[in-house]
């Protein structure tokens, strides 16, 4: 393993948290730091100069400001170009043109959300506020693509440096939102939506219905089989998650005491890792956060419709033993909404401090490509394979967010279920 050697005026924890996922998560190599420039000089192994001075160094990178502030404010950003990708906080006087650490910072951190802003129909951040989908670069991990520009950097200074051999990985998961389309509802529910069904119409809904209460066929939402069989054929390591929430407006799963929700359940986690869904009316109420984890039992959890406030949604994460958060995406658009596909440890910027929560940003839904974006299922495998090419380019993370009720049987969704499949095949062959 490389020691790197680097030198700041003084180590902030904004400097030290970017650091150690550079360095250590994604190059592999060892940091010291050093505040001293006698006993810098004195230091063997590669010299790194984080600072406006002139120091001898293997390489330098001139700082913007932002990781020497503990405030919050609103930051002048200009884009220009390096290496064919868009750049900002630009710097002069080194041999990269920008702080790279600075502007990963504020990717990675998600600072601009917490600057003021209008909340979307859904209190969440609006993916058009983003500098990424403004200035064009959020279907890329810029940030992995900065990183691999620098090491080439770093490497034609040191032919002698090597760095950690990342491995790609692709990790499917699920939400778990509607368990069943008719199955569990109970005799008044299915009742009213059988009539419904008859002033609409639709006759074969209501004999479809019939025929899946009577245990004649699958319900229209049943996909447990053919994501069991998917996982099998390519050694797939998924991950679901369960709505376990009171019923509301935009909660519409089976109680979690239900017969049918329990079998569900108890046949999924004995298999594969679960973790809680958190419902859309938990998002500001802790003892109700609370009781849905309490269900769940796991340390792992995705928010229902992906909505979140930092820092308040991730503090109540932790305050209730999560450790690991999988939302960091957008539920209105496909995209790297932290412009990066490795894993990384939430830093609050508004307390200045590394926090245990471990963050997996996602970066395809196929209810954005469906609802949002308008794609057919045929321009959605396209779209999922280009984020499986950006992925595999940066030997990152791929983590897709598919929905039981889409990879079934229900005429809404027909062949998205064949597209997935032919996805996870492409996947496996050329991973």
């Amino acid at each position: 393993m490389n020691s790197i050697a680097i030198y700041t005026k003084s180590l902030t924890a904004r400097q030290a948290y970017i650091f150690d996922f550079v360095w250590v998560d994604v190059f592999g190599c060892a940091i010291q730091y050093c505040d001293d420039l006698n006993q810098f000089k004195n230091i063997d192994g590669f010299k790194i100069n984080y600072s406006t001075e002139i120091v001898p160094a293997d390489f330098s990178v001139v700082p913007h400001g932002i990781l020497f502030e503990d405030t919050i404010q609103s930051q002048e950003l200009h884009i220009s170009r390096w290496k064919g990708l868009p750049i900002f906080f630009q710097t002069k006087g080194a041999e990269i043109p920008f702080d790279i650490f600075s502007a990963a910072f504020y990717l990675i951190t998600r600072y601009e959300e917490y600057l003021p802003y209008t909340p979307d129909l859904y209190q969440r951040f609006p993916h058009e506020n983003s500098l990424a989908y403004q200035h064009h670069f959020l279907q890329i991990p810029l940030v992995d693509q900065w990183l691999q520009a620098f090491k080439k950097l770093l490497q034609n200074k040191n032919q002698s440096l090597s760095f950690k051999k990342n491995t790609f990985q692709f990790i499917p998961t699920y939400d778990i939102d509607i368990a069943y389309s008719y199955l569990g509802k109970g005799l008044a529910r299915n009742v009213a939506a059988s009539l419904q069904n008859f002033i609409n119409g639709e006759f074969s809904q209501i004999k479809k219905r019939i025929r899946v209460l009577q245990q004649q066929e699958k319900d229209p939402y049943d996909s447990y089989d053919f994501l069991d069989d998917l996982h099998a054929q390519y050694s797939l390591n998924p991950i679901y998650f369960f709505l376990v929430g009171k019923n509301g407006r935009l909660d519409k799963n089976l109680a979690f005491e239900n017969g049918h929700m329990q079998k569900v359940f108890n046949r999924i986690s004995k298999k594969y890792l679960v973790g809680i869904h958190p419902s859309y009316q938990s998002h500001k109420d802790t003892q109700i956060l609370q009781s849905e984890i309490a269900k769940i039992k796991s340390t792992r959890s995705r928010q229902h419709y992906i909505r979140f406030t930092l820092p308040t949604t991730y503090q109540h994460l932790i305050d209730q033993g999560i450790t690991e958060d999988y939302s960091m995406g957008y539920g209105s658009i496909n995209g790297f909404r932290a412009s990066t596909s490795f894993p990384f440890h939430w830093f609050n910027v508004s307390k200045n401090e590394v926090t245990v929560l471990k963050v997996y940003p996602f970066c395809y839904m196929e209810c954005n490509s469906f609802f949002e974006q308008k794609l057919t299922a045929s321009q959605s495998k396209d779209e999922m394979l280009h984020y499986f090419h950006e992925v595999q380019k940066v030997e990152g993370t791929l983590i897709s967010i598919w929905h039981n009720f889409s990879l079934g049987s229900d005429p809404l969704w027909a062949g998205w279920r064949e597209i997935y499949a032919d996805v996870l095949q492409y996947v496996s062959s050329n991973k």
